[in-house]
């Protein structure tokens, strides 16, 4: 039953999760002029790239929800990636499920892929990260923005990315998202005036 349970809620997000875009980051990497997409890209071999969820993990809602994805270079020699996006977010997808009450992990059977439209034209650029030197990528996830959570709550998510990229093939490991309500405004007491600059 739990399982169901899971697969129709991950299925109600897919309704909400159209559309991600959003800006990025970079570390110290080189970018060229940007290029037409080629028909197919040879993957690469003898890299050493980690994919990670950046420290900010709690949302809240209203705020945009905006999820940072940190692309390392750990190896001790360059790599170059001619067929980056120049729309950072289109380089990276996102899965997600909920953290229903009871579970310890996700269940395997029920992640959902955020679709997302890749802009168009699609410009490539060929991005070359240095040993050690990261790219970071945001992704806006729209369905935070649309969840319904009561004060003093929160709701949970499992989460894990991976590139959208042909050359090289690289996962992050599952984070758990928590999204909050929007903070409350600050009220002023009835009766304050504002004082008149003189």
């Amino acid at each position: 039953m739990r399982i169901l349970v899971s697969t129709v809620l991950a299925a109600a997000l897919a309704a909400a999760f159209a559309g991600c875009a959003s800006s990025a980051e970079h570390g110290k990497e080189k970018l060229a002029m940007g290029t037409v997409p080629q028909e197919r890209y040879e993957p690469l071999s003898g890299y050493y790239l980690t994919l990670r969820t950046e420290p900010r993990q709690t949302l809240y809602v209203g705020e945009g929800g905006e999820v940072t994805f940190a692309l390392r270079n750990m190896d001790k020699k360059s790599i170059r990636i001619i067929e980056w996006f120049s729309n950072e977010a289109d380089n990276v997808i996102v899965s997600c499920q909920p953290w229903l009450t009871g579970m310890s992990a996700p269940d395997e059977t029920a992640w959902t892929e955020l679709s997302f439209d890749v802009r168009r034209p699609a410009w490539r650029y060929p991005l070359e990260l240095m040993p050690g030197n990261q790219v970071l990528v945001t992704k806006t996830l729209p369905f935070v923005d649309k969840l319904a959570v009561s004060p003093g709550a929160e709701r949970r998510f499992f989460l894990r990315a991976k590139l959208n990229l042909k050359s090289v093939s690289v996962s992050s490991p599952v984070s758990v998202l928590i999204v909050r309500p929007a903070p409350a405004k600050a009220v002023k007491p009835a009766g304050t005036a504002t004082r008149k600059a003189k």
